[in-house]
């Protein structure tokens, strides 16, 4: 007697192998056997014909543990499993909750505040990943949870809220806290490289982190510094350190925004024609073959050696912290100092003039010509606000700042200023080149989608406020929708796979990612006629049908597409 039998499925086990019909027997929140299994007999079972049966989605770059310390955590999270996410992977982009050292502490949490709008639910009564791992697992976990430790929390610790090079010193000592962290399990380094104080950061502070990586044989990923007309320079550069160290690379929500420093506006007038032409017009244009250029750059690192991997997010528009698209002297030191400069006005004359006027060059880390300057471009209208703290702002979620400053008889620079103060910085949004959910800027993307080395991910920022973006819903039903049963473009084994098994090596987790025996019954039991979305931009919480079960370590956590709160069934995942 099993704990449960899913009978009769058609089974897709993660490893890109050929679907095949059988039953899944599980037990003590294990699988215990696979295939015909005749005579079995269980305490439940699932009657699965006509559906697939695969192991649970492994979502590789995840801000989810921003809230797992939050009270209301399975409210939350609650759309990520809904969309079949069994396991993510937090502290992606730099940053990491988890970090928490006496020294500087004050700092580091501030530096948190942008991203999780200062939430005073959140105790932070932890100091290390260790201690935050094993408190999440005691407090409950909604789904499994691996974490990686954010380079920018690091330079923190080593130097404080500065804007320069490290001395030895501190990369020494930044060194030491890395090898800390991978002893208490952390999957490997994240990277922010747009962002304050990555961004400061040189390629030798890189390989250096990378050295200490080797040891253990972990991950290195990496937010690059632009992906604009610098993201061959980008990509070459995360590429060295997984090169000369020989470890493992993820280039983090890889895409591509075209731009010339001399036909700037032209390029933003053809991606408006472009995108009427396509969508109006129904002109097939290929714009996926731009992409295609820097996917080269990939394969050629592939094939000398170097064990990359990349992942993308399913949508026509990005999203941040609106901080991150301003100069980055702004956010030097902490972000009280940041917000009293947007009160000196003749501040924001600077920045305004450095915006439209200044190139963006490489490396990232100059005063004013930073190298993914998006404002400059995409224009105005490239930013859309996506979440805020404050009830009186709600209004403004889903417009550009051309929009809000129209309303409020303000410039586009003063309107950003403005509500960043009102909102003590605790401000994200949107970026798109043209309009939201544009088919011709995702169709950009395809290349990414198909290529053998990417996998989706949600890139969740899921918050107790705002306008979520649809992905946090509806990431891999509306990828294994789109790429299998619309564009006919993968398999439907080779999308499992991409959702599952190559997530989990990429990461180097363990027992993870394949329906076998002896594997955690994490698994998602869909009907393939029916997964899909209708979320959207304008209707993002919106979950996807067809998803009628998914099994967190065994145990029912959505049950005929109805989530069931208080399972709290999650458990760590740490490195092979």
């Amino acid at each position: 007697m099993v704990d449960l039998i899913i009978r009769d499925g058609l089974i897709v086990d993660g490893t890109g192998a050929d679907p095949y019909p059988g039953n899944v027997a599980v037990a003590d929140g294990r699988i215990v056997a696979v295939g015909q299994l005749e005579g079995a007999e269980a305490s439940e079972v699932i009657e699965a014909r006509g559906r697939v049966v695969c192991p649970g989605f492994v979502d590789v770059h995840s801000h989810a543990d921003l809230m797992i310390p939050h009270p209301e955590r399975e409210e939350i999270l609650e759309p990520l499993v809904l969309q079949g996410i069994t396991t993510f992977v937090g502290g992606n982009c730099g940053v990491s909750n988890s970090f928490l050292p006496d020294d500087r502490r004050s700092h580091l949490i501030a530096n948190l505040e942008s991203l999780t709008g200062g939430s005073s639910a959140i105790a932070f009564d932890w100091k290390t990943p260790a201690d935050f791992m094993s408190l999440m697992k005691q407090r409950g976990l909604p789904l499994n949870m691996g974490l990686l430790i954010g380079h920018g929390s690091l330079r923190i610790a080593a130097a404080g809220l500065s804007r320069r090079l490290l001395t030895p010193d501190e990369q020494s000592q930044m060194e030491r806290h890395l090898s800390e962290c991978l002893e208490m399990g952390c999957l490997g380094l994240s990277t922010g490289l747009q962002y304050f104080p990555g961004l400061a950061s040189d390629s030798a502070e890189l390989i250096g982190l990378g050295r200490v990586l080797q040891k253990f044989d972990r991950v290195f990923t990496s937010h690059l510094r632009s992906y604009s007309h610098t993201l061959d320079l980008a990509l070459d550069e995360v590429l060295s350190v997984g090169e000369e160290n020989g470890i493992r690379v993820q280039v983090s929500h890889f895409y591509w925004q075209p731009y010339s420093r001399r036909l700037a506006p032209l390029m933003r007038a053809a991606l408006r024609i472009g995108s009427f032409a396509y969508n109006r017009l129904k002109i097939p244009i290929p714009i996926e073959k731009g992409l295609e250029t820097k996917l080269e750059r990939i394969d050629r690192a592939h094939r000398q050696g170097v064990r990359v991997h990349f992942d993308m997010v399913p949508t026509a528009q990005g999203f941040t912290s609106l901080f991150a698209f301003l100069p980055p002297y702004l956010a030097e030191g902490s972000t009280a100092e940041a917000l009293a400069r947007l009160e000196d006005r003749e501040f924001r004359r600077q920045m305004l003039h450095d915006l439209e006027n200044v190139e963006p060059d490489w490396p990232h880390n100059g005063r004013a010509n930073w190298s993914f300057n998006y404002l400059k471009m995409t224009g105005w209208n490239g930013l859309r606000v996506m979440a805020v703290t404050r009830e009186s702002n709600r209004w403004m979620e889903g417009l550009t700042f051309p929009q809000i400053g129209r309303k409020l008889g303000k410039h586009p620079m003063d309107a950003i200023c403005d509500l960043l103060l009102d909102e003590q910085g605790s401000v994200l949004v949107f970026h798109t080149p043209v309009r939201p959910d544009d088919p011709f800027t995702f169709r950009s993307m395809w290349s990414g989608f198909t290529h053998p080395l990417s996998m989706p991910a949600t890139d969740t920022i899921l918050l107790p406020f705002g306008r979520p973006s649809h992905v946090f819903h509806d990431c891999f039903p509306r990828f294994i929708e789109l790429f299998v049963k619309r564009k006919r473009k993968l398999t439907l084994q080779e999308a499992i796979a991409k959702c599952t098994s190559l997530p989990a090596e990429a990461m180097g987790i363990r027992d993870r990612g394949v329906l076998r025996k002896g594997m955690p019954a994490d698994l998602v039991v869909f009907d393939l006629s029916r997964l899909g979305t209708k979320a959207d931009f304008h209707h993002p919480d919106r979950n996807p049908d067809g998803i009628g079960h998914v099994f967190v370590n065994g145990r029912a956590v959505v049950e005929d597409g109805v989530f069931k709160k208080g399972v709290l069934a999650g458990d760590l995942v740490g490195p092979e």
